[in-house]
């Protein structure tokens, strides 16, 4: 069941009156109950994944509460009778007691996770004589991470375990969340999940802005291109040249138009009940060097990433005595800076595996892990370069250059998602150099069973988008639609568009969001 289901704007429209019925106190069990349903109805046998989950971590975190409170009451009490090394080694053997307690869950959840979704890949990569066939819980991704991470959070003292067990599995399961996120943190979330909002037209109003325009982005957008992508990465390599320089762009449209438009449903939804979710995009392809990218695209996932593994990773004891090793023996070259490096591989390869199982996503995050190592060792040539020309650093035209250079990079990376297997991909790759055709694609575009309405609507979404962006983005609508009428009338306008350009029928997949499978 995903957002564009009717069963699920059934489950939506009913869960708002039951919501708004109920008194505040209650609301948050409301919510909860939807949330359930929501699961249950996804599919059959997702249901007690998600409850194990939402168990083991629940209890995990109280009793890590637990121990860190008694540690406290401990060290208050025989902070003047005892030496400090004594104290130090009641601390050590806590701490040590409460590092086990959480590797077992951590492992326990992961190792469900990786074995639902990484043991076919696995036996077919390894030639074992055996074939599984398991059905994946919709987003067990997402909830296994938002899970884990609240986990990482209590254990390092950054706020105390939730003791009330259904107010915690409302955080876990919230469902506009589960279908492709955004992965959210149990200290924000909670400022609004349980408060149970009043009634607000206005807030409603905006809420099914932000859902009409994700819609309209998904089923004007992303699903018109959705056919004509799957002729250009058809298996079999009968688009090559021009053809994957365009398929590389439309690419970029349906992508972004099709998790953009999902995060913008899930996002107003929330903002239906007065939850507010995180953002989770702000204007990617704008960047002007990956490392910004990154930090704006899929943010939530970004920066789970960077707190839960890149910093512990690059700042443990193991990494830091090797970078002063190094550092001593080398100086502050390139030699010094490996671990950090190392950190920054292992960071993209499980952000790559997170994303699938397969060598294409392995790749595709060392790819990227690969290119921020380039850009992290070459700039010192830039700001080299910069110096010597400060004034060119400060052009609009020096920074359009910028964000095209970022966007046909992360172009050529998504290659990855694109073609099957690294020979397919190089193959895609080198074409770009090797076959000139680029005066056949322009002609050849009504082969793509698109129209010429369809390609105009195409072009019209794609300027409206970067209208849209260079307006600072998709959250700030409010600021604009500041009345009523301007509200409701945006309201009006979504729907009616999306109902008169959207794409249907045959050939079209409209329920189905690319990352709804992870």
């Amino acid at each position: 069941m995903t957002f564009l289901s009717g069963r699920f704007l059934l489950l939506v429209g009913t869960l708002l009156i039951i919501y708004y019925i109920l008194p505040k106190r209650l609301r948050y069990l409301a919510l909860l109950a939807g949330s359930v349903a929501f699961y249950a109805l996804a599919g059959k046998g997702y249901l007690p994944f998600l409850l194990f989950t939402i168990l083991s971590v629940y209890a995990t975190a109280r009793l890590l509460g637990r121990s860190l409170d008694r540690q406290k009451e401990y060290v208050a009490l025989h902070k003047k009778d005892l030496p400090r090394e004594a104290l130090a080694a009641y601390k050590k053997r806590q701490n040590g007691r409460r590092t086990a307690l959480f590797l077992l869950c951590l492992l326990v959840n992961l190792g469900i996770l990786g074995a639902l979704k990484y043991t076919p890949f696995l036996l077919e990569a390894f030639r074992a004589p055996y074939a599984v066939s398991w059905v994946l819980p919709l987003g067990i991704s997402f909830y296994t991470f938002q899970s884990l991470g609240y986990l990482m959070d209590v254990k390092r003292g950054k706020y105390p375990p939730e003791k009330n067990l259904l107010r915690y599995a409302l955080f876990a399961s919230f469902f506009p969340q589960m279908i492709q996120g955004p992965i959210s943190r149990y200290d924000m979330l909670s400022q609004t999940l349980y408060e149970g909002a009043d009634f607000d037209w206005d807030r409603l109003g905006a809420g099914l802005v932000r859902i009409l325009w994700g819609a309209a982005k998904k089923l004007v957008l992303a699903d018109r291109l959705t056919p004509a992508l799957a002729l250009l990465f058809a298996p079999g390599g009968a688009y090559r040249g021009g053809w994957v320089l365009l398929g590389m762009f439309l690419y970029a449209l349906r992508l972004y138009a099709d998790f953009t438009g999902g995060i913008d449903m899930a996002l107003g939804i929330g903002e239906l009940f007065g939850v507010t979710l995180p953002e989770n995009f702000d204007r990617p392809y704008l960047s002007k060097n990956i490392e910004a990218y990154w930090t704006r695209w899929h943010m939530t996932m970004g920066s789970w990433f960077r707190d839960y593994v890149f910093y512990p990773l690059n700042v443990s004891k193991t990494f830091l005595r090797w970078t002063r090793a190094l550092r001593a023996r080398f100086g502050s070259g390139f030699l010094s800076r490996l671990p950090l490096y190392a950190a920054t591989l292992v960071t993209w390869l499980l952000t790559g595996v997170w994303h699938g199982a397969g060598w294409n996503f392995a790749l595709w995050g060392l790819t990227n892990g690969l290119v921020i190592i380039a850009s992290l060792t070459l700039k010192p040539l830039y700001d080299r370069f910069h110096s010597r020309f400060p004034a060119l650093k400060a052009t609009r035209s020096y920074g359009a250059f910028e964000i095209l250079r970022t966007f046909l990079l992360m172009c050529l990376i998504r290659l990855w998602d694109c073609y099957a297997g690294p020979a397919g991909v190089w193959q895609a790759f080198s074409s770009l150099f090797t076959t000139f055709n680029y005066g056949a694609v322009a002609a050849g575009l009504s082969a793509l069973g698109l129209s010429l309405g369809d390609w105009v609507t195409v072009l019209l979404g794609a300027a409206l988008l970067l209208f849209v962006s260079l307006k600072k983005g998709d959250a700030p609508f409010r600021r604009f639609l500041n009345t009523p009428g301007k509200l409701w009338g945006a309201a009006a306008l979504l729907l009616i568009l999306t109902l008169l350009l959207g794409a249907y029928g045959p050939g079209y997949t409209a329920s189905d969001f690319i990352y709804g499978q992870f």
